[in-house]
């Protein structure tokens, strides 16, 4: 995998069936791949959200692009009733993307 981004967000554990179902959904749309996306996978720890999207470039300019979509709207609209930002701070999607401190391969 040449990308890698993962979100960060809060969310209420009981909500992770309905996240998880509307992700299912949006990704039947076709949109994922336009953008290029080759890998979605969700993750639950307590009350965090972690969300991984994987390709094979950098597909984060085309991914805030797609937010006028339709598409994107939808699911981002269904989500948003169950997630919400980690920090205080945070104005755009881009705030919740988790920093790489080290990373390794074999």
């Amino acid at each position: 995998m040449a990308y890698r981004a993962l979100m960060v967000l809060r969310m209420d554990p009981a909500d992770a069936e309905r996240v998880a179902a509307a992700f299912a959904d949006h990704d039947t749309t076709g949109l994922p791949e336009e953008i290029g996306l080759t890998r979605r996978t969700l993750f639950r720890f307590h009350d965090l959200y972690m969300h991984l999207i994987e390709a094979d470039a950098d597909v984060l300019s085309d991914l805030l692009q797609a937010r006028d979509d339709p598409r994107f709207q939808a699911v981002n609209a269904e989500v948003g009733k169950y997630l919400t930002p980690y920090s205080s701070e945070w104005s755009q999607l881009t705030d919740s993307k988790a920093e790489v401190i080290y990373t390794w391969e074999a």
